[in-house]
């Protein structure tokens, strides 16, 4: 029989099939595809199932192996190029040389970054999702802190010198190679390398002026009280105030979306809301609804006419005064009210992503006690 109508060979095996029975190399494509897709799109624009299809598995699969995306994208990132590797480690680099053989492994290592490295993907999700923050400070910790704190010891000099490295370095990062902003990205590497080197230098050796202890200033005379709450001034008021209707209007248009997607209003939603806030059986007056600052008094029949056409809300006479007119909402209604509820949720959770929970939870103290200044300030 020729070769072109002989049997395959039926010992060699075919990859897919092989890669079935091979956990090791099963898991090593899970994380070939992760380190692929994480560097193309960042944590938060992948997922668990895009992930497993790219690597030829199951999502099930995936979650086997590493328990979660971030346990995943934890251990893609631990296998990148990181900050220093082990320069600041390496013991036949004495202190006066370790600014240049930083400066120039830095650079080098960076300049020839793969284009699957996951780091930049790191460092891109640590703006916005504060897992991603923290890991990214626990790795700067390990590979920076910690062996400049062995080699400078402890105290504020320390400190100030470690923070300075740091800084320099990732500012490095972020201005050539991740946001490729002019000049830092155009520099040759053979004209900064002297210069970070000598940026490192001062950093590390430098003098740093000791804390003084301020003298007690003299006791000031009594001034008139201001016209304004204490801490503040003019151009704070404005800036404060300012921020918070920049927010506001953000957050409304952003919900504004949210609800139009099922075909009703802001305003409109304001209303379902207005009645769902009282609890079973879900109903109020017009007037009770305008006064609870839902809507003004003149649009509540407007947009009551078109929630009714909807079926979304009834209208019902008391059973004791025939004048007057509930507005009650329907099981569709407070259907409805839910599932906005929920979006809405999600979407404010992602609005907060950039905070960590202490940021959020200091922002809502801050914010009920500019509450509380405003109501007494009305008092």
């Amino acid at each position: 029989m020729d070769a072109e109508h002989s049997t395959p060979d039926r010992t060699t095996p075919e990859p897919r099939r092989g890669r079935s029975h091979d956990p090791e190399g099963r898991r090593s494509a899970v994380l070939e595809a992760a380190r692929r897709l994480f560097a193309a799109q960042g944590y938060k624009g992948v997922g668990i199932r895009a992930i497993a299809a790219e690597a030829g598995v199951t999502p099930g699969l995936v979650m086997a192996y590493f328990g979660s995306k971030d346990g995943l994208f934890r251990e893609v990132v631990g296998g990148g190029t990181g900050v220093t590797e082990g320069v600041l480690d390496d013991p036949t680099v004495d202190r006066e040389e370790l600014p240049r053989a930083l400066a120039h492994d830095y650079l080098d290592r960076w300049d020839r970054l793969p284009a699957h490295d996951p780091w930049p993907a790191l460092i891109r999700s640590g703006l916005s999702h504060p897992p991603s923050a923290e890991l990214l400070s626990t790795i700067l910790d390990r590979q920076v802190s910690e062996p400049l704190r062995r080699l400078l010891g402890d105290g504020d000099a320390a400190d100030a010198r470690i923070a300075m490295i740091r800084s320099i370095l990732f500012g490095v990062i972020m201005e050539r190679y991740l946001f490729a902003h002019e000049p830092a990205t155009s520099v040759p590497t053979g004209t900064l390398e002297p210069v970070l080197a000598d940026v490192l230098t001062a950093a590390l050796t430098g003098p740093v002026p000791e804390r003084r202890t301020p003298e007690p200033e003299p006791a000031a005379a009594p001034r008139p009280l201001a016209r304004e709450a204490p801490g503040a001034s003019g151009p704070a008021v404005f800036t404060v105030f300012a921020a918070l209707n920049a927010c506001t209007a953000r957050y409304r248009t952003l919900i504004g979306r949210v609800v139009k997607r099922h075909g009703i209003s802001l305003a409109a939603f304001e209303v379902l809301s207005a009645l769902h806030a009282t609890g079973a059986p879900y109903r109020r007056t017009m007037g009770e609804i305008a006064a609870a600052g839902a809507v003004s008094a003149g649009g509540v029949t407007q947009h009551a006419d078109r929630l009714v056409e909807a079926g979304l809300i009834e209208r019902e006479r008391d059973g004791q005064d025939r004048r007057i007119v509930h507005l009650r909402l329907t099981p569709a209604g407070a259907d409805l009210v839910g599932r906005v509820s929920d979006e809405r949720r999600a979407h404010e959770r992602e609005l907060l992503a950039g905070l960590v929970p202490g940021e959020q939870r200091q922002l809502a103290a801050l914010l009920d006690g500019l509450g509380r200044s405003m109501t007494e300030g009305q008092g």
